[in-house]
């Protein structure tokens, strides 16, 4: 299988496209695209050979609550969550354990790792252009950020 998300052309913006098996794992699949997409840099860390970034340890654990009246307002108020955490702690989170999550809410553990900087810089996640759907028997969502 390749990876649960890929790139889109964009001429001011970073945007991405997200797959999961299921509307969970798309949510978590979401967290860590936005997170690779933005190429962060790393002690004890490298890329592999998909140009993710790996780390041998995500020490690193912070806790997510959201709740949003709709899907599409809990996936940006989600990510939006765990970018501020990350512009506040100087970290990014390369994996997701959701705990909790229905239409309305979701809790979920990120586990992640210092960061020394990144090639973007991601401003906000924004409604442009965003679509979540079911399609093909998966979950896809296309993401737009603005850098």
């Amino acid at each position: 299988m390749g990876l649960p998300f890929e790139l889109v052309q964009h001429t001011a913006d970073l945007q991405i496209i997200v797959h999961g098996k299921t509307l969970t794992d798309l949510f978590k699949n979401a967290v860590i695209a936005m997170f690779q997409s933005i190429k962060p840099e790393a002690k004890n860390c490298t890329y592999n050979s998909d140009g993710l970034l790996q780390c041998t340890v995500l020490s690193i654990k912070r806790n997510v609550v959201v709740n949003a009246p709709t899907r599409e307002d809990l996936l940006i108020d989600f990510l939006s969550q765990a970018l501020y955490l990350c512009d506040v702690h100087n970290e990014v989170y390369l994996d997701v354990e959701i705990k909790q999550f229905t239409e309305n809410t979701i809790t979920a553990m990120l586990f992640g790792t210092k960061i020394t900087g990144f090639e973007n810089e991601i401003k906000a996640v924004t409604y442009h252009d965003l679509n979540v759907q079911q399609k093909d028997g998966e979950w896809q969502a296309n993401i737009v950020f603005d850098i």
